[in-house]
């Protein structure tokens, strides 16, 4: 399954959980315009902008794995009651945060220490040898 179909399936399931918990109620969450609609609005669509965006920037998977897990998160908390959906939302953060940048740790320490080294590198202080054998 490729990066771009995880949070699209995911987003659809819990989408799908919330219209079978609510379908015999006469509330609806999706009626009223709530600040937790328009977080996960404001969510999908900076997902959906960062899909179409080149992923090999560092910057556009962050906003593109952040996203992703703010949408699903806010789903979370329409279809969890109040008590638990504390903890199952921090866990699942944890686990898709060290499943989508557990290869990108690296880069992310090399783009932190590089914009923040404004000190100039010494010289090489051992002679260059630029005779071939």
């Amino acid at each position: 399954m490729s990066m771009h179909k995880a949070y699209t399936i995911l987003m659809t399931l819990e989408l799908g959980s919330i219209g079978v918990k609510y379908q015999g109620l006469n509330t609806n969450p999706f009626q009223q315009l709530s600040p937790l609609m328009l977080l996960f609005l404001t969510a999908r669509f900076c997902h959906a902008v960062a899909t179409m965006a080149d992923m090999s920037f560092l910057t556009t998977m962050f906003i593109f794995h952040f996203s992703g897990v703010i949408g699903c998160e806010t789903l979370l908390w329409i279809l969890l009651p109040d008590f638990w959906n504390w903890y199952i939302i921090n866990l699942f953060l944890l686990v898709i945060t060290s499943f989508c940048f557990f290869n990108c740790i690296q880069n992310i320490t090399k783009l932190f220490l590089t914009a923040h080294s404004n000190t100039p590198q010494p010289p090489n202080p051992e002679p260059q040898d630029t005779s071939q054998a």
